[in-house]
């Protein structure tokens, strides 16, 4: 009996080991709120990907003041660069609509903030298990990105179910 309560308290050690650190799902970069992302320095965020059987989907996030002047904008040119915790690169430009319809509305706070989450890959199959990094730079630096006033990248792993 002395064995069983041995191996079953070794059990459950290395089971609470491994449950000390939750999975970072989310990066997310707060900027300065008056002046926004004014400098032309990159970004750099991370997120982890464990499974490598389910689906994923990749989300940016971010807040952007609508106090100030935005008529006539679409949106924002964007660079991103991931590195895979085997250190592959793969890069993407894109642009981060201003005006996305999110449950048939438009996510705002009282405050002049609109909070948005732009869907950026669904349907990922990943392969390479752990810490992603990802630098997010101005796609077009002669343009105002002060109305961005944070950003942030979520990954959503989906259950895998058979």
């Amino acid at each position: 009996m002395k064995l069983k309560g041995v191996i079953f308290g070794v059990l459950l050690l290395m089971i609470a080991a491994g449950c000390t650190r939750p999975v970072q799902s989310s990066s997310y970069i707060n900027l300065n709120r008056l002046s926004g992302w004014e400098e032309n320095t990159p970004l750099k965020l991370t997120f982890e990907m464990t499974d490598t059987i389910g689906e994923s989907e990749l989300y940016l996030i971010g807040e952007i003041a609508t106090k100030r002047s935005v008529e006539g904008k679409v949106g924002y040119p964007i660079k991103l660069t991931f590195i895979a915790p085997d250190s592959t690169c793969y890069t993407d430009s894109i642009t981060l609509p201003l005006h996305v319809i999110q449950d048939g509305k438009i996510a705002r706070t009282s405050h002049g903030i609109k909070e948005i989450e732009w869907p950026y890959r669904k349907n990922i199959y990943n392969k390479i298990p752990g810490i992603w990094e990802v630098t997010v730079s101005k796609g077009d630096p002669s343009n105002d990105y002060s109305n961005i006033i944070g950003l942030g990248i979520r990954c959503k792993q989906l259950s895998y179910e058979r």
